[in-house]
This record gives C-alpha cells, structure tokens and sequence, in this order.
C-alpha cells in the first residue's frame, strides 16, 4: 500500500469482482488517498484506486505534529450499503489539496466490485451553523475544508443518510 492506514479496514463476503470470481474483500483506505480492495484470504489485490482529483495531492498535516502526520487523506473508516449501486457501494470522505493551496474534502461513493464512481461524485463537503465563532460568516460557521480532518467514521443513520462527525452529508 502507498501510506498509512489510520481508517479500520473493512470486510464484505462473497464480492462478485468482474473477471476475477467471488472473493471475500478487505477494504483498506490510506492516508495518501487510496482505497485498496483485497482477497481476505491470500492478500491477492484485486483492485484499487486514488481519491486524489486531478492536480491534488493529499494535505499536509496542517502545522499538527500531533494529528495525522506527514499526510492526511482518507482518515476516517468508510462504510459499505451492499443495497446501493448495481452491487453495493463503500462511501469513502478523502481530503486533498491543489497547487493554489485549496484545499478540499471530498464525499465518494464506489462500487465495492471494481472502485467505480458511482451517483455522478465525488461530492464536495459543505456545512454551515447558524452561530458565532471562529470562520464565521453570516451569522453562521462555516466549515473550512482545511481546518478539519475526519477522525471518525462515516456512518449510516435514520433512512439511510451519511453522517460524519453528527454532521449530514
């Protein structure tokens, strides 16, 4: 793999990978922004992508020797709804940042059989809180996509929206 893996791996039995057979699969993401699909018996890779726009690389631990270092791309465990997509899809949050000094968190749905896009993504993070404080604006917060990084997991709740940290996606 091409980092560190702070996201716990996850596990589905039984995935149909096209032209390769049935397999049970880890999935294992990485702080360089990649998402690794493996046989969970014999460690074979049976696919994997990066998460990485075109340009970007991933951040930079933002000054935080105590945080994620030296990089930070996909920290948070993904999770997988084997009933979206034509055969189940692993929603994966990866943070990046261009050559401008943008930076960006990105929400990605992929096919658990191949890493495909799937559901027109990847979608940009934005949240707003209607209060005051730091990056305010408004009368509301805003999140700044350079400021936090995903230390939980993705989860589902109520009818199948995404939550990360309590915040709808």
């Amino acid at each position: 793999m091409d980092g560190k893996v702070d996201a716990q791996p996850l596990y589905l039995s039984n995935v149909k990978i096209p032209g390769q057979g049935v397999h049970p699969v880890l999935y294992v993401a990485t702080e360089h922004g990649s998402l690794y699909a493996f046989d969970a018996n014999n460690r074979l890779g049976l696919w994997n992508v990066s998460l990485m726009g075109p340009g970007e690389s991933t951040s930079d631990s933002r000054g935080c020797d105590e945080a994620i270092n030296p990089e930070i791309g996909i920290t948070a465990t993904p999770v997988i709804d084997r009933t979206q997509g034509p055969h189940g899809a692993i929603y994966v949050v990866a943070m990046s940042r261009d050559t401008a000094g943008n930076y960006f968190q990105r929400l990605q749905a992929l096919d658990v059989t191949c890493g495909a896009e799937l559901f027109g993504g990847p979608n940009n993070i934005t949240a707003s809180y209607p209060c005051a404080g730091d990056n305010s604006s408004g009368g509301s917060v805003v999140f700044d996509r350079k400021q936090y990084q995903r230390s939980s997991g993705v989860a589902f709740a109520e009818r199948g929206r995404l939550y990360d940290l309590g915040l709808p996606l």
